[in-house]
């Protein structure tokens, strides 16, 4: 009767409370009809006692533990920087176990610890003023080497060696499989002129120029031509693809067309750096050095291939370690590669074997199986790459030793980099020409398209390791200051030139590349990537996101009343 006295009091055109009411009312009269159970009345005393379960959960204590409070985000963060103390300390006291003075400070694995702990953090921090992470973990190696942290002796160096190969077979890898075979085929003149023509352009720029200005042999002025010919994916990519995702250039495709020429670019710097370092360490007459660059051409295309299709069809689908399978075949086979044809003498048929076995697989897992298989992999090498990114870019810091270096040598250095640079911008401007681009789109595409950092820092090191690895370095010879230089690293009047010293200057030159394009590249494609390029048409800021979350709430709202509308 008092539920209907409440009916009769209420306005007819406001029907809505009622039901509420009744909703109300009559839950209460079922659970107050309901009988209580022992376990209930066992239970329900302590969930509602002060004393008990609700004071529990209203104590600080109970608020820490619980994830979606604001007090557990201390505790999680300290949790975090609890494992970060821990767990170096706990790597480092078993090396230290294991094999005693050599892990204890001053020894060669302490030193090396050290360095790769410090570049792990540098990157991160450096990333927070949106530069490349690589660039912090790069000036953290220089600057443990040049204040005297990172030192290692000789049975060392060829570890370090080793380390630096299988940093370059993990990101080889991890750029084969990110290759797009439907990109690939939708190539466009235009993309196939981006690809090829500035890179050789500044590749033959830069060595004619250091011929002239730091006295290189024309063969190792082309191996730096090379190097330095590369646009980096590390910096270019990421980048395009935050652009993209903002819808910055997508109606014309330019993002698509900067990555997909980037992939072309560096098989062609990759290519041509095989080339030219197989004929500075072949042995035997000119014309089998010229003809053992195309030949480490052929052997690693036919290698990777071959095992890229071995490695699609070896392992059956939906296995339980079908991934590990995969991520053991794929890496297996690119160091087997690398560190295989160096054995042999082929040096340069390895990375472009890794690369393309790479890309064959991903081909195969795509087509028959889907994109998930691929990217499973893939995923497996983003990961594996962020062990050995501070790894690489450490080390490749470390060779760089202000002590040992000419500021000759870094200001001509510079000069060949300015040079380079600048036919490379300018080629890019004009073969951009005539096009679906305008004027502006065109100079964002010449911004875009010169930082340098993962090829470079892969293939900078690696003439200097084989120099090393063959017993060519050679300390206190000096060659004689009126003497030339040939192909071969002697010099004239029976003077020697240190194949290692030449190599080490390759090396200062490409690290100065990635010092100075790098962050220049990063930060003139987020600048200019929104003042130059015009947004998607469907494009909506981040405030109609918001406001159409807002419109789709009120809308279920407004269902939600229409609904209980009788």
């Amino acid at each position: 009767m008092e539920q209907q006295d409440d009916i009769e009091l209420t306005d007819e055109s406001s029907h809505l409370t009622p039901v509420k009411m009744n909703l109300s009312v009559s839950k209460t009269t079922e659970e107050s009809a309901r009988p209580t159970t022992a376990q209930e009345s066992s239970v329900k005393p302590n969930n509602e006692s002060p004393q008990g379960g609700s004071a529990f959960k209203n104590s600080s204590f109970w608020k820490c533990l619980s994830p979606s409070s604001p007090e557990s985000k201390w505790k999680t963060e300290a949790q975090h920087g609890l494992l970060l103390i821990i767990l170096p300390l706990l790597i480092w006291g078993i090396f230290y176990a294991a094999i005693g003075q050599d892990a204890a400070p001053g020894g060669n694995v302490f030193a090396m610890g050290v360095l790769f702990g410090a570049a792990a953090l540098a990157g991160p921090v450096i990333a927070l003023a949106g530069l490349p992470p690589l660039l912090g973990m790069l000036l953290m190696g220089i600057f443990l080497r040049n204040v005297g942290v990172f030192s290692v002796s000789e049975p060392f160096v060829q570890v370090v060696g080793v380390l630096r190969r299988m940093a370059m077979v993990v990101i080889l890898t991890k750029g084969g499989l990110g290759l797009d075979p439907n990109a690939l085929k939708r190539l466009s003149f235009m993309v196939l002129r981006l690809a090829l023509v500035p890179c050789l352009t500044e590749a033959a720029t830069v060595c004619i120029a250091s011929h002239f200005l730091l006295g290189l042999p024309w063969s190792w002025a082309a191996l730096l031509g090379f190097i330095l010919g590369a646009v980096s994916p590390a910096v270019v990519v990421p980048s395009m693809l935050n652009l993209k995702e903002k819808g910055y250039g997508e109606d014309k495709g330019i993002p698509t067309l900067v990555i997909a020429a980037s992939s072309i670019d560096d098989i062609v710097a990759i290519s041509g750096f095989g080339v030219t370092l197989g004929t500075i360490y072949s042995e035997g007459s000119i014309t089998e050095k010229i003809v053992q660059g195309p030949l480490e051409v052929l052997i690693g295309l036919a290698f990777g291939i071959v095992w890229g299709f071995l490695t699609a069809g070896a392992v059956p689908k939906g296995d339980n370690k079908t991934v590990l399978y995969r991520s053991l075949l794929v890496g297996g086979g690119g160091l087997f590669a690398v560190f295989g044809s160096q054995a042999v003498g082929y040096d340069g048929a390895g990375p472009l074997a890794c690369i393309t076995s790479a890309f064959v697989a991903s081909c195969c897992w795509k087509r028959y199986e889907g994109m998930e298989a691929a990217d499973s992999i893939s995923k497996t090498f983003s990961v594996l790459w962020i062990i050995f990114q501070p790894i690489l870019f450490g080390l490749i810091g470390t060779e760089v030793y202000f002590a040992d270096l000419e500021s000759s040598t870094l200001i001509r250095g510079f000069g060949v980099l300015f040079i380079g640079l600048s036919i490379r911008v300018c080629v890019c401007l004009l073969i951009t020409q005539g096009g679906i681009l305008n004027m502006k789109e065109i100079l964002f595409v010449a911004i875009a398209w010169f930082p340098k950092a993962t090829v470079q820092a892969a293939f900078g090191p690696v003439a200097l390791d084989i120099a090393r690895k063959r017993g060519l370095e050679i300390v206190s010879v000096v060659a004689p200051t009126n003497s030339t230089l040939l192909e071969n690293g002697t010099a004239i009047d029976g003077g020697f030139v240190d194949d290692s010293a030449l190599a080490a200057k390759i090396l200062t030159i490409a690290v100065l590349s990635i010092l100075i394009t790098a962050p220049l590249g990063a930060v003139g494609i987020a600048l200019s990537g929104p003042r130059l390029l015009t947004p998607r048409q469907d494009a909506r800021p981040a405030e109609s996101t918001s406001a159409g979350k807002s419109s789709y709430r009120v809308s279920m709202q407004e269902q939600e009343t229409n609904e209980s509308v009788p």
